[in-house]
């Protein structure tokens, strides 16, 4: 099992916790240290236990002796060192049998020079740093689904891309490669933190990360044929998105819909998104383990217009980060 450190515990940190330890016995790697810089043990242990979204009931937690106990019903234990430090005081930072992986949560250091830190002459050789959120500068952006497989060893920083690009990149591949796509457009509806919900009582328009990222992952796409509408909303719930694809090849929405179906069942995409028949709203898809859900009733097909209305839960991006973890995990293993 590769050891992992995982610094910052977050709302991503919280969810990537749960959603590890929910497979943990098919995971390659292995949680085995947290530390955050202002949330204390008995923070994180008040968070884990009693936080309305993240249900860990299914675990017996505790917090003492600086450690996270996670005991499964078949007795199965899960002991994670935790730490209040700062990035210069994580203790097993320069420890030399430290994790040879972390995943920085923290949202703090997205611009590779902050990761140095990370790779002192102590740490363990060949250490990767798998950032939970946008670097333009990291030296990939990995997108599981999309170009996952093109991690190689001796990686420092990776970028998993961000939930809209996760959302987005893979899904709008495998329509270019089917029907081509002329241009794209994407409306984003984005939740806020709940915590924050008291300083923004209005909508706000703001610049989305996939604005950038997709054509830069994707070469069909350019700022000429690519807009990105996204729209933070005081709302802590499940996000909403639009998708518009302008298609070369001529089809039918029912050829489109039962393809991307059977890709999403048992194709390319599979695991990645679904499609639910009819809309019943946002909250049923908390915590879901796809990367977009799309609702079959609200397709359309608008002469060559593609249009595909579904949800996102955007704190639950981890699903994706944890695919692509577990795949580094297999291949450094």
């Amino acid at each position: 099992m590769l050891k992992i450190g995982m610094n910052g515990f977050g709302r991503f940190g919280l969810h990537l916790l749960k959603y590890w330890l929910d497979r943990n016995h098919e995971s390659k790697f292995a949680i085995q240290y947290i530390s955050d810089d202002t949330l204390s043990l008995q923070d994180a242990y008040r968070i884990i236990t009693t936080d309305p979204a993240v249900n860990f009931s299914k675990y017996k937690v505790k917090a003492e002796y600086d450690q996270l106990l996670f005991t499964e019903v078949d007795g199965t234990r899960h002991v994670i060192g935790y730490s209040k430090a700062s990035k210069s005081e994580i203790p097993w930072v320069n420890a030399s049998d430290g994790p040879s992986v972390v995943f920085d949560c923290s949202g703090k250091n997205t611009v590779a020079k902050d990761c140095d830190f990370y790779f002192s002459s102590k740490a363990p050789k060949n250490r990767l740093v798998l950032i939970s959120a946008t670097s333009w500068d990291a030296e990939k952006t990995l997108v599981y689904g999309h170009n996952h497989q093109d991690f190689t060893t001796g990686l420092r920083t990776v970028s998993y891309g961000s939930c809209t690009v996760n959302a987005y990149v893979p899904l709008a591949r495998y329509i270019h490669q089917k029907y081509g796509i002329v241009d794209s457009d994407v409306n984003v509806i984005h939740n806020i933190q709940e915590y924050r919900i008291k300083d923004n009582h209005t909508l706000l328009r703001k610049f989305c990360t996939l604005e950038k990222s997709g054509p830069s992952l994707l070469p069909f796409l350019q700022k000429e044929n690519f807009i990105v509408n996204y729209t933070v909303i005081p709302y802590p719930g499940v996000s909403m998105l639009d998708f518009r694809f302008k298609l070369k090849k001529e089809t039918t929405l029912q050829a489109i819909v039962e393809d991307l179906e059977t890709s999403f069942l048992k194709g390319e995409l599979k695991s990645l998104y679904h499609f639910d028949e009819k809309d019943i709203g946002p909250e049923v898809y908390n915590c879901t383990t796809y990367s977009a859900v799309f609702i079959k009733e609200n397709a359309k097909l608008l002469k060559d217009n593609l249009y595909l209305h579904g949800y996102f839960d955007n704190e639950n991006s981890v699903n994706r980060f944890f695919d692509l973890a577990n795949y580094i995990a297999q291949k450094n293993s």
